[in-house]
């Protein structure tokens, strides 16, 4: 398979999509957003593997939006750990190269150092610009990425959260759906499209999965972008598709809601899917 996602090499993304089905030796291409890699879908790749959720900072907003639009589906999820450290290539740096995202979830460490922080669109950036320089700097790099000779580390941990991760989907324009097997966990995601909006819409949505006894994992909302108060929901569950609680679920939901059926698909524990 050829599978897109979020370049440049070394980005979380890569270690992500290099986790899905490793026996399998998929061929991995790198993009430059995210959107490009969800666009790439059917067209120059079969799937992408893209981030959907992150344990500190929520919902990835463009990945849910672009799934109202477009009707892909979910083949696999993936859980990686997300950590930084500092390397730098003086002890005493007079200032620090961040990618904007890993800026954010290293704040208290930044704000200790007390450096002038120069943002850039990627952390292989920083770290190339780290290597560039003469002038004695750090840089925040992904805690996966091997130290250069050439530098030394600084901290080896200053992420925010030292346990957060970062859950990462695997999404086709296909809509083969895994057979069930019971030793399995299994989890479902859906999309509630807000076209019939009436008092209580949520409510009664959220009673059918209580009904069947169906354990929500996730629910976010998002903008319908049609006026204000129109919402669209996405929606994690337990279960799969072919348990009858899941199926009576969904066909009292259609009743109420326009549903984008996104796929059932093995839970997955960190470090692997």
């Amino acid at each position: 398979m050829r599978i897109a996602t979020l370049g440049p090499a070394g980005t979380f993304s890569e270690v992500a999509a290099g986790l899905y089905q490793p026996e399998r030796q998929h061929q991995i291409q790198l993009l430059d957003s995210l959107v490009s890699c969800l666009d790439a879908i059917g067209n120059d790749c079969d799937a992408a593997v893209v981030p959907i959720e992150n344990l500190t900072e929520g919902f990835v907003s463009p990945v849910v939006d672009y799934l109202v639009q477009r009707p892909l589906h979910i083949q696999a999820e993936i859980r990686i750990p997300v950590g930084f450290q500092c390397l730098a290539n003086s002890a005493q740096p007079q200032q620090i190269w961040a990618q904007f995202v890993a800026a954010g979830q290293c704040n208290q460490c930044l704000n200790e150092l007390g450096l002038p922080v120069i943002h850039t669109a990627s952390n292989a950036l920083s770290l190339d610009a780290l290597l560039a320089t003469e002038k004695p700097s750090a840089a925040v790099v992904p805690k996966h990425v091997n130290c250069p000779a050439s530098l030394q580390i600084l901290n080896s941990n200053i992420a925010d959260n030292p346990r957060n991760e970062t859950r990462f989907v695997v999404l086709s324009a296909t809509s083969e759906t895994p057979e069930f097997d019971k030793s399995t966990h299994w989890k479902s995601s859906l999309l509630l499209i807000d076209d019939n909006d009436h008092p209580g819409l949520l409510v009664d949505s959220l009673q059918v999965f209580a009904k069947q006894q169906i354990n929500l994992t996730s629910i976010v909302s998002r903008p319908a972008g049609s006026q204000f108060g129109d919402y669209h929901f996405f929606i994690d569950f337990d279960g799969h598709l072919s348990e009858p609680g899941v199926a009576a679920a969904l066909q009292e939901l259609a009743k109420m809601n326009n549903i984008h059926w996104l796929g059932s698909y093995p839970a997955a524990a960190i470090g692997n899917q």
